[in-house]
């Protein structure tokens, strides 16, 4: 085990070089960066050189880490804070072995990606003070509560309610008489759309999730198809199963795109899932749906999120105003909407989130839901084999429908003055590529051109990511008159890049389709050759017809 003691304002960054069990002394304020690696760390703000320091302490864990704190001392008074960050890869888990009640009620817990995140937490035997927070919510999300007595070995039941018009969300362990044995309360702050719940997936794990249906959806009725504003209480449905269920409850809101935040807009605005999409005449007409809408693939629910191709399943960013409907029946179901199989409402504690909470309803009648009820051959699935089964699927058939197909060539080229050059070898697409560039050029900027695509939209696997990239340069060389000189991918000057990223000690940075050497960048003086070295390419969509030309 290794020890750190970290001066005020000084960072720590463990990674997979680093030995995974840490003793931390902080200082406050500090920052301790776990990158890809697992580490189970003690931090200890009572000790040290530094006395009257208080230990207001922030962990970020990246990049498929896992990160455990063990034991947690010395944050007991009121100048002390806790701030863990967890990105849409990795884990982080609380109280394995020392549950700081004080400390954690001055905690947030901040998920910093689109979805995926996990917080894994042990309730200790006691409540826990109100105070900790939890923001930055991304569908996908996940909360993990182990309620396990380590005295006794009993595993207690997890109970979860969210208050979604106090913002709130209350998870406590239940002993087997029923009785409360212990109880936390997070505030959720952050923008979050109105329809969003608090999934109780059963044995401690929760998840954040955000469904609907727009406005105009045609839902499957004894009675032929009705727009989904037009159904009510009472009113018969069909389902996949065959089953007749009767309408409970229709509720609605509205939103509107200049009060959602730029990084929330992934999990506000509609998916369209055009008709024939997903099959011949599935959906009958275009199927706008949340991006936490839950659709059927033969026994397997999936969020449509993680359906988008930039093809025929496309995310709606173009709206001001739009408005989303759910349906709630007599029992959970999958119904038929636009003839696409897809899921009902469920009561996870957001029903007070819709305007019409109070109308026309008919609770008395069918009583209060109780979440997502298990049906047999029914799944949820948001990563792994079943999900990419479907990608593939629906990615050969948007291949199919729009004439186009999907390629590794990401056709590179420097474009100057309008003439574009192509590298020295025909058929490269990977390693450093040669360019030879005309002379005359001294005042022109360079254009490093490609092919580009929506990172989630063109791979088998369920990704979030909404960069657009085209090529990961590593290097960008240039040799004229001059000699032989580097351009640091780093540049600030450069234009047209995503992000650096360090990709196994290698530092790459992704070209959105077209990054621009600015001419006072290059200065290069008479003919000249550039070299890019391209670590990585893409899958890429084309126009059929371009291929074959």
């Amino acid at each position: 085990m290794t020890d750190y003691s970290l001066r005020p304002d000084e960072d720590l960054t463990l990674d997979a070089s680093s030995d995974p069990f840490a003793n931390i002394t902080p200082h406050g304020p500090n920052t301790i960066t776990v990158d890809g690696s697992d580490i189970y760390m003690n931090l200890d703000g009572t000790s040290g050189e530094f006395i009257g320091a208080f230990p207001v302490t922030t962990i970020n864990a990246t990049n498929n880490a896992n990160v455990v704190i063990e034991q947690l001392t010395g944050y007991s008074i009121d100048e002390t804070s806790l701030t863990l960050n967890i990105d849409d890869t990795s884990s982080l888990s609380y109280g394995t072995k020392d549950f700081n009640q004080e400390a954690f009620s001055r905690t947030t817990v901040n998920f910093t990606g689109d979805g995926g995140g996990i917080f894994k937490l042990q309730l200790p035997p006691e409540n826990i003070p109100d105070g900790a927070i939890l923001t930055g919510l991304s569908n996908g999300d996940a909360l993990y509560v182990d309620a396990l007595d380590p005295e006794t070995g009993i595993q207690y039941k997890v109970d979860v309610n969210w208050d979604m018009s106090n913002r709130q969300l209350s998870i406590a362990s239940i002993d087997p008489n029923g009785n409360v044995r212990s109880h936390v309360t997070f505030k959720v702050e952050g923008e979050i759309p109105p329809d969003a719940i608090f999934e109780d997936l059963g044995n401690g794990r929760i998840t954040f999730k955000s469904p609907c249906y727009l406005r105009g959806t045609h839902i499957a009725t004894l009675e032929g198809e009705k727009p989904i504003e037009d159904l009510q209480p009472g009113d018969q449905v069909r389902t996949v199963s065959g089953r007749v269920a009767t309408v409970k409850w229709v509720g609605y809101f509205k939103l509107h795109s200049n009060r959602i935040p730029a990084p929330h807009a992934i999990r506000a605005y509609p998916i369209c899932i055009t008709a024939g999409a997903l099959a011949p005449r599935v959906p009958t007409r275009d199927l706008y749906v949340s991006p936490g809408h839950h659709m059927y693939f033969d026994g397997k629910l999936i969020p449509a999120l993680l359906l988008v191709n930039g093809k025929t399943i496309t995310q709606d960013f173009s709206r001001r105003a739009f408005e989303y409907f759910h349906v709630e029946l007599d029992r959970f179901d999958i119904i038929l909407a636009e003839g696409a199989a897809a899921e009902s409402y469920v009561d996870a504690g957001n029903r007070s989130a819709f305007q019409n909470v109070n109308v026309d309803s008919m609770l008395t009648d069918f009583g209060p839901a109780e979440g997502r009820p298990d049906i047999d051959g029914i799944q949820i699935a948001r990563s792994g084999s079943a999900v990419e089964a479907v990608r593939k699927h629906l990615l050969k058939r948007a291949a199919m429908l729009t004439r186009s197909t999907r390629v590794n060539d990401p056709d590179l080229k420097i474009s100057v003055n309008g003439q574009e050059i192509l590298p020295d070898i025909a058929g490269q697409t990977e390693g450093v590529m040669r360019f030879v560039l005309p002379s005359g050029i001294q005042a022109s900027d360079l254009h490093i051109v490609s092919r580009s695509a929506v990172v989630r939209e063109t791979t088998w696997h369920a990704r979030r990511d909404l960069r657009r990239i085209g090529v990961a340069l590593a290097s960008i060389t240039i040799e004229d008159a001059r000699g032989r000189r580097q351009i640091n991918v780093q540049d600030r000057r450069l234009r047209g890049l995503q992000p650096s990223q360090d990709v196994r000690g290698v530092i790459m940075r992704w070209t959105t389709g077209n990054a621009i050497i600015p001419a006072t960048l290059h200065a290069i003086d008479g003919p000249a050759v550039i070299e890019l070295d391209v670590r990585r390419t893409y899958s890429y969509w084309a126009p059929a017809q371009k291929l074959a030309a």
